[in-house]
């Protein structure tokens, strides 16, 4: 039994490897009008740095001196392409059910949850490798930091794993709500706004207000972005990879009742 249960197992984590490639080879097609995108963002990005630098006092605020905060702003560009801007689950899940194929997705012998977030890694990879770090070479000529210790490479890693995790699984449930409505774009638009405005992508959260930093700073969206970049710059420890661990549980458990509970309202409306 123990065999076959491992060739069982295997033979899952294969298909959710080739979902993930293909998620990553559908992207490739469009690599051309992706680093004509990427040099959209870069300018962003140098308007960003200069635009903090001229706000930033002389002796900095919080762990942040001027050259810091550079710093911060160019490796979130990389990281965001990773963490917010490289999938489409949402707009995915939203037109299958539009179009009636979701009752055949939710037949496979497959866990959609799983199944879904699978086939957006690629992609997400894929956002990293070739529209993020790209962004970053264009911005290194600003100021690019470079960790001192090996180890922080592995945290930042994980950091930007379940941030990834937590971003996409976040949308994952914004396409969820087509089960309900007739458009999903309000809740794409909140979750957005709260993931990039939250999430520390174009400053760091301790320029918010104080009455809004703690909530920001113990939000899911702070595992976005905020928490590796301060990994990666070496202002944290591995300790905020912990809130990354936590919210990661919480929106499985909250995604997968929202799962069962699409399923059951398609299969009363005879699905």
């Amino acid at each position: 039994m123990s065999l076959i249960g491992h060739a069982a197992s295997r033979g899952s984590l294969r298909k959710y490897r080739v979902l993930a490639a293909k998620g990553f080879i559908q992207n490739l097609q469009y690599t051309a009008s992706h680093l004509v995108n990427s040099v959209a963002s870069a300018i962003f990005g140098v308007l960003g740095v200069y635009f903090w630098l001229n706000v930033t006092p002389v002796d900095g605020f919080a762990d942040y001196a001027p050259l810091t905060v550079v710093h911060y702003i160019t490796i979130n560009q990389a990281f965001v392409w990773f963490t917010q801007f490289g999938f489409q689950v949402h707009k995915r899940i939203r037109d299958a059910v539009r179009s009636g194929n979701i009752a055949t997705e939710l037949m496979r012998p497959i866990d959609f949850y799983t199944y879904r977030l699978a086939a957006e890694y690629g992609s997400m990879v894929y956002g990293l490798l070739f529209r993020g770090i790209p962004v970053a070479l264009m911005l290194s000529s600003l100021g690019f930091y470079i960790p001192k210790h090996p180890a922080t490479w592995g945290w930042t890693l994980l950091a930007l794993l379940l941030g990834a995790y937590i971003a996409v699984t976040n949308m994952y449930m914004v396409g969820l709500t087509a089960f309900w409505t007739t458009e999903i774009r309000t809740a794409y638009w909140v979750m957005s706004s709260m993931s990039l405005g939250l999430g520390g992508v174009a400053f760091p959260l301790e320029v918010l207000p104080d009455r809004l930093y703690p909530i920001a700073r113990w939000s899911p969206f702070a595992c976005l972005n905020y928490n590796p970049a301060r990994i990666y710059l070496e202002l944290s420890g591995p300790e905020l990879v912990l809130p990354g661990l936590v919210w990661g549980i919480t929106v499985t458990v909250i995604a997968q009742a929202l799962t069962k509970a699409a399923r059951r309202k398609l299969e009363v409306q005879g699905g």
